[in-house]
C-alpha cells in the first residue's frame, strides 16, 4: 500500500460516506471492517427512530440517496423504516459508491514519524498518511458502576442482543427510559419473558403534532436532518456552524436534543404490554447464584434472571484500545471526546474522528446517521488539499 493512503477504520454510515467522498476524487483510500456490522447484529423486526429524510449516507453528488434506492427497487416510502430497508439501502450504496472493503479489523493503530503504522488481525501490516477513525459506537456502551462486576451471564447491554428467544419464560429486568430501552423490553415482552423496565427518570413519549400535521410546512419546524425538538432542530442542522457556540449553549443544546424518550409508534406494544416504573434507580445488584437481586432506590427489590442495560454511550478516547497508548495521549480531549478542527482532524495531524466522538465539537447529529455527510466532504476536501 503506498503510505500516501487514507485509511478508514470501520464500514458504517460514517466510513462508507467518507469511502465515498474520497473515492470520487481518486485519493487512494482503505477501509478496513464488516460493512454495517453494528446495525446487522440488531434485531431484524426492530425499526429506526430517525426518519426517513436523515437516513441517506453521503457521496458527494447526492447519487445514491434513500430516495433514489426506493425509487429504483420500488420501495414505498415509510415511517417507521424497517431495519430491514435501511439495512437493503445501505448495502446498494456500498456496492455503488464503496465497492472495495477489505473485511479485517485493525488490530494496532499507532504513531510512525509523520505517518501512521497499522496492524491487522489477519497479520498484514501498512502505512497511512492519514487515518479517519469511524468505529462507531458499539466500543462506547455505558456500562453503570453497580452492574460493572456482574458476570456477561446475568448483565448485558442492549446492543448485545440480535434476538431474544432465549429469555423466554424468564425474569427480565430492563434499564433506561430510551428507544433502545423501551424497544428491547417490547422484544422481550413479544419472546415471552416477563418483562419490567426500570427507568431513573420519567418516560417520555416524543410528540410531533407540527410534524404530523402541518404538511410540507413541517420543514418550517424541523430540517431534513431532523434531530431535537422543533426549532433547536434547525440549529444543530448545521455542524459546522454549532461549533462556533459557546461551550455551556453546545452542551445543553446536545442534553436537549438526545435526553431519552419513544416514539409514539412503539407505543401499543408497550403500554400494558409489561411494567414500567419510572422515576427509580438502582441501587445495587448482587449476584446470588443464577440470579441478580437488584436493591432499588424507592426500598423494593427484585431477583431476576437477567439484567438487561439500555443505557445508552458515552464516547470516549480510551476506550479505543487498538490506538497505541502513546498515541491516545497525544489526542486532546475534553470529557472523554476529542477536540476536533473544522476537518475533524484532532490535535494529532491528520488523524481524524467522526460519528459520537464528534459530538463535543459538532453537536448531536453526530450521533445520528444523517451527521454521516458534513465529515466525509471536510475530510475529502482537506485531503485534496494537501496532496
Amino acid at each position: 500500500m503506498k503510505q500516501d493512503t487514507t485509511v478508514i477504520i470501520g464500514a458504517g454510515p460514517y466510513g462508507l460516506s467518507a469511502a465515498s467522498h474520497l473515492n470520487a476524487q481518486n485519493i487512494p483510500t482503505q477501509i478496513f471492517g464488516k460493512p454495517m456490522e453494528f446495525w446487522r447484529n440488531m434485531p431484524p423486526r426492530m425499526f429506526l427512530k430517525s426518519s426517513w429524510s436523515s437516513l441517506s449516507l453521503g457521496d458527494p453528488g447526492n447519487q445514491y440517496s434513500l430516495n433514489r434506492f426506493s425509487k429504483i427497487h420500488n420501495i414505498p416510502k415509510q415511517e417507521p423504516v424497517p431495519l430491514e430497508v435501511f439495512l437493503s439501502y445501505t448495502e446498494w450504496f456500498q456496492q455503488q459508491a464503496v465497492p472495495d472493503i477489505d473485511q479485517t479489523y485493525v488490530k494496532l493503530l499507532a504513531r510512525d514519524g509523520n505517518a501512521f503504522h497499522l496492524e491487522l488481525e489477519d497479520g498484514r501490516t501498512l502505512s497511512a498518511s492519514r487515518v479517519v477513525v469511524a468505529s462507531g459506537i458499539a466500543p462506547y456502551a455505558h456500562i453503570p458502576e453497580y452492574a460493572s462486576h456482574l458476570p456477561s451471564t446475568l448483565v448485558s447491554h442492549t446492543q448485545d442482543h440480535p434476538d431474544f428467544s432465549d429469555f423466554k419464560g424468564k425474569n427480565v429486568v430492563v434499564v433506561g427510559s430510551g428507544q433502545s430501552a423501551v424497544e428491547a423490553a417490547a422484544l422481550l415482552s413479544e419472546a415471552e419473558a416477563n418483562v419490567e423496565l426500570i427507568a431513573r427518570g420519567p418516560v417520555i413519549w416524543i410528540n410531533r403534532r407540527l410534524y404530523s400535521n402541518t404538511g410540507l410546512a413541517k420543514r418550517v419546524f424541523y430540517p431534513p436532518s431532523d434531530v431535537g425538538p422543533a426549532g433547536i432542530s434547525w440549529i444543530v442542522a448545521f455542524p459546522l456552524l454549532f461549533r462556533y457556540l459557546p461551550e455551556k449553549m453546545r452542551i445543553a443544546l446536545d442534553a436537549r436534543c438526545v435526553r431519552p424518550s419513544i416514539a409514539q409508534w412503539i407505543r401499543p406494544r408497550v403500554e400494558g404490554r409489561f411494567t414500567i416504573t419510572p422515576e427509580t434507580s438502582i441501587v445495587s445488584a448482587t449476584e446470588q447464584g443464577q440470579e441478580v437481586c437488584l436493591k432499588l432506590s424507592d426500598g423494593t427489590t427484585r431477583q431476576v434472571d437477567h439484567l438487561i442495560l439500555g443505557t445508552g454511550y458515552k464516547p470516549n478516547v480510551q476506550k479505543l484500545t487498538y490506538i497505541d497508548p502513546l498515541l491516545r495521549k497525544q489526542v486532546q480531549e475534553q470529557n472523554g471526546y476529542p477536540v476536533l478542527n473544522k476537518w475533524f482532524e484532532s490535535s494529532v495531524p491528520h488523524l481524524y474522528f467522526v460519528g459520537a466522538p464528534a459530538g463535543y465539537n459538532f453537536g448531536p447529529v453526530c450521533r445520528f446517521v444523517t451527521g454521516a455527510k458534513v465529515p466525509a466532504r471536510q475530510i475529502a476536501c482537506h485531503t485534496a488539499l494537501a496532496m
